[in-house]
């Protein structure tokens, strides 16, 4: 215990600066518990989790027992007002170079070990999930009251100021994802709101859906993120074209919304990026039409599209490919060519990279993941993102480290290289042969999975990111009010944590080993339909 006392020392002079830790004393009163009065002096401490102030209250005043009425209790305070954060401004092509870190993830102190290791290796840019994939608020925030008050669950961020100043004081760039209109359950309490009735899609035409996702923004926008990544910001591919709204497109309604919300980010230097349904980046009217994705319409109201080129994605057979999940460099490259020839220099493309083995047959490990990086690169990409719905990225570290070298590439980059040049020179000047897809079905008729194989030459439309199905069929945040304490120092080689049901001593065991964890079955898997 004394030396969970001494880590949060520790922590208060990391992300403190000047500001020196103190104790304040309390007098226990009738009804009070440790729970309790942690609750009502979190915001002047600098500890992340209630838990975790609970232990450290228990370490400084040596607490074995239950507590008594006139106890004097000294408390670790870092700070006389609560944090307020506040957005470090960035121009749209600062080369964001980051991790993906899930609620689970957030919600501990595994994402600050995360982003220490980032930075130590040229990265820069944490991406966490403000509103996940079922729709669930991850901070405490007054909007869930407000729009479904009989839903019920903890949210894994217990304090969104601190996780976006403490991240701030790294030199992290902070960017909060927020999935738009895929809303487990929001189309659960408000059902008027869903698409045709359609389960878990709500109507992106709504404007009281629109309203409430604005609402969210706005608020992440008061708590200092420096940029808004929009998620499922996209009609259901379910094969119509209807809005329900006269002589308006699909396609309408989205570069609307994304008006409305860039008229909140702009003015306040916060970046507003999008993440692009993979299969649009063809731009055929069968599928702009329907999930109403323009890059034409859109692109005048972002910063930043990450389209999602992971190669696993590609169905067998696309571009002449066997098993496009093992030719990552050319689905990268030529996605991001791609991409650039319909936008220029209008917006920044800055792509998501497969950072999980999902389909990979020929090995997945660091120089996949720096295949890709360079492919991005040469591509002409601004920056990259990595996805892993688990947050394993010990590979991921291990190509970082790998690329700081005065080495040359891998011979596989080169390899790569040299056969883009060859196609290059086949087809015009300056561009990339990159075939149309084949005529095919619509996106209502692709397999909803993404596990099915789609026709020869159609990329997989699987889900926007593939998840982790260890957060099935019960989300993180209903299954305990609070995550596990971390009362060490984590290494910086230490594996996410597991669901929060794990016992305080499971964590402090992967946090303690030097060793990678067992992989677990289906963790890094097929994505969810």
């Amino acid at each position: 215990m004394r030396r969970s006392c001494f880590f949060l020392f520790l922590c208060s002079v990391l992300f403190m600066g000047a500001a020196s830790p103190d104790e304040a004393t309390y007098t226990v009163r009738s009804g009070d518990t440790l729970s309790s009065i942690a609750a009502a002096y979190m915001p002047y401490t600098a500890a992340y989790t209630r838990k975790e102030l609970i232990a450290n209250i228990k370490a400084i005043n040596k607490i074995e027992g239950p507590l008594s009425i006139g106890q004097s209790l000294s408390i670790p305070v870092a700070w006389k007002e609560p944090l307020k954060a506040r957005t470090v401004t960035r121009p749209r092509d600062f080369p964001a170079k980051g991790l993906y870190m899930n609620p689970s993830s957030a919600g501990t102190r595994f994402i600050f070990d995360s982003a220490e290791r980032l930075k130590n290796l040229g990265g820069n840019t944490i991406v966490f999930d403000a509103k996940d994939d079922l729709g669930a608020i991850t901070y405490p925030s007054p909007i869930r009251r407000a729009y479904c008050p009989e839903e019920k669950y903890y949210p894994n961020i217990e304090e969104l100021p601190k996780l976006v100043e403490f991240l701030h004081r790294m030199g992290i760039h902070v960017a909060a994802r927020v999935v738009v209109f895929h809303d487990p359950i929001m189309s659960r309490n408000r059902p008027e709101w869903c698409i045709n009735r359609e389960k878990n899609w709500l109507d992106p035409a709504n404007p009281d859906f629109q309203k409430y996702i604005l609402t969210v923004i706005e608020e992440l926008v008061e708590n200092g993120v420096d940029e808004i990544q929009l998620d499922y910001i996209r009609y259901h591919a379910d094969g119509r074209t209807d809005t329900g709204v006269e002589g308006v497109s699909r396609t309408d309604v989205i570069a609307s919304f994304l008006e409305k919300v860039y008229a909140i980010t702009k003015p306040r230097g916060v970046l507003l990026s999008v993440d692009m349904f993979g299969i649009v980046i063809w731009q055929r009217d069968v599928d702009v039409l329907v999930v109403g994705q323009d890059i034409a319409k859109m692109k005048h109201h972002v910063d930043i599209i990450s389209p999602m080129l992971y190669p696993s994605h590609f169905s067998p057979g696309f571009d002449g490919v066997k098993n496009p999940a093992d030719d990552p460099y050319r689905f990268i490259h030529n996605g991001i060519k791609r991409m650039k020839e319909l936008v220029g220099d209008e917006v920044v493309i800055r792509p998501w990279l497969q950072s999980f083995p999902l389909r990979v047959t020929t090995g997945f490990d660091a120089r996949y993941i720096r295949t890709q990086i360079e492919a991005a690169r040469d591509a002409g990409g601004t920056g990259w993102l990595l996805w892993s719905p688990g947050n394993h990225y010990n590979d991921a570290y291990r190509a970082m480290q790998d690329m700081m070298k005065p080495e040359n590439p891998p011979d596989v980059l080169e390899a790569n290289r040299d056969h883009l040049k060859e196609e290059t020179a086949l087809t015009a000047p300056g561009t990339v042969a990159a075939p149309e897809p084949a005529p095919g079905p619509s996106p209502a008729e692709h397999p909803a999975s993404g596990f099915a194989p789609a026709p020869a030459g159609e990329p997989v439309p699987a889900p926007d990111h593939p998840a982790d199905p260890a957060n099935t069929p019960e989300p993180l945040h209903k299954l305990s009010p609070e995550p596990a304490p971390v009362t060490s120092p984590a290494r910086l080689d230490a594996q996410p944590p597991e669901p929060l049901e794990t016992s305080r001593q499971q964590l402090k065991d992967i946090q303690s080993s030097g060793n990678e964890r067992m992989p677990t079955p289906g963790l890094d898997g097929p994505p969810r339909g």
